[in-house]
């Protein structure tokens, strides 16, 4: 997987070969087809262990949540962590949300425990949210999007400092809504 990932990093899916991965390995072509009958199946395993980190990394994040003073703050340690987490490897990222169709990303049920979870921890903290399950849900749709966008079309804001805290405020802003009858004044 090493050899895969170098291969993306540096030269991209168009010579992301399984020719390539062996020669970069040091193994024969035979010896990596008898994991991986194709490059598609590569991906599949870099998106697993991908997947499978950034559950253990998104779990520790759900421990610290309940000792933020604020909403901005819990957000702030989620973001962060997402956009860390891209930052150390775009290309792979782009290879996997680029290359490897939908039907084969797993681990969907524990997407649904972790949203629970972070739902628990944050519920307390929004503000005017009629239907709390559906925000977090669709805040999740819009951080994993904006995240894969800017990490397939302009990978540098991932290191720009203003990048996470302006995702903050996005998600920030949705959950925090003000009172209906303030919105029905303003409008």
């Amino acid at each position: 997987m090493q050899a895969a990932t170098y291969i993306l990093t540096k030269v991209g899916w168009a010579g992301f070969t399984t020719n390539a991965i062996a020669e970069r390995a040091g193994v024969n072509i035979g010896s990596l087809y008898q994991f991986f009958p194709n490059k598609e199946a590569v991906i599949a395993e870099l998106q697993r262990r991908h997947a499978v980190e950034t559950r253990s990394d998104l779990r520790k994040a759900l421990q610290v949540l309940p000792e933020q003073p604020s909403l901005r703050k819990a957000l702030t340690v989620v973001v962060e962590m997402i956009v860390e987490e891209h930052r150390a490897a775009p290309a792979v990222h782009k290879a996997i949300y680029d290359e490897l169709p939908r039907t084969v990303r797993g681990l969907e049920e524990d997407k649904h425990q972790l949203r629970g979870e972070f739902l628990e921890v944050i519920r307390p903290l929004m503000q005017n949210v009629p239907d709390p399950d559906l925000a977090t849900y669709l805040v999740g749709v819009a951080a994993h999007a904006v995240v894969h966008t800017v990490t397939a079309e302009r990978p540098k804001l991932l290191g720009d400092p203003r990048f996470a805290p302006e995702l903050v405020t996005l998600l920030e802003n949705y959950l925090c809504r003000t009172a209906p009858s303030q919105r029905d004044e303003n409008a």
